[in-house]
């Protein structure tokens, strides 16, 4: 699925990136600082263009609205995963506690839309992940997961999309 996301996103990224190329080209007199401030709008502008993609993709495959966000991919998140995988140093499942091994798990799905930043990750160990992603875990164990300090996207998408497909299987659970 990301690389449908990504291949659809491919053109206007690809037309983004020559428009600030031509635009620094064209101001190679601006100071560092300012330097930095265009390519983070340049990054922001890219995720907005990414989760208006993901935010219509969700609109109809099943039928809500999603907030857009402009996070774009946070690099102290990226440094922290490569660095505790490196080092095999892992935050605690969000569920059980396995530290063993973990997982950043996107609540809104990456091929959807979702970005790659901690506010919309949950720690998971695998068995979690996959039961997360599959919508097969139990109310115990979803009841330990904390959604409130997440994206406003991905609370939405919670609400709106997993937590209806997880109570059906909780009611086929009983």
């Amino acid at each position: 699925m990301y690389g449908k996301i990504y291949h659809d996103t491919f053109e206007i990224r690809n037309s983004l990136h020559s428009l600030f190329s031509q635009f620094f080209d064209e101001h190679s007199e601006l100071d560092m600082e300012t330097h930095n401030d265009i390519v983070k709008l340049r990054n922001k502008v890219g995720a907005l263009i990414r989760s208006w993609m993901g935010s219509v993709k969700i609109q109809k495959k099943y039928g809500i609205k999603i907030p857009l966000h402009s996070t774009p991919i946070s690099v102290g998140t990226f440094i922290e995963k490569q660095a505790s995988s490196f080092n095999n140093i892992y935050k605690p499942c969000e569920i059980c506690g396995e530290n063993r091994i973990t997982n950043y798990c996107h609540i809104l799905p990456y091929s959807e839309g979702g970005p790659s930043h901690s506010n919309n990750y949950i720690i998971l160990c695998p068995t979690h992940h996959h039961l997360f992603d599959h919508n097969r875990l139990k109310r115990i164990e979803w009841d330990k997961i904390n959604f409130s300090n997440k994206l406003e996207a991905s609370q939405k998408y919670i609400e709106k999309v997993k937590l209806p497909l997880i109570k059906k299987y909780w009611e086929k659970d009983r």
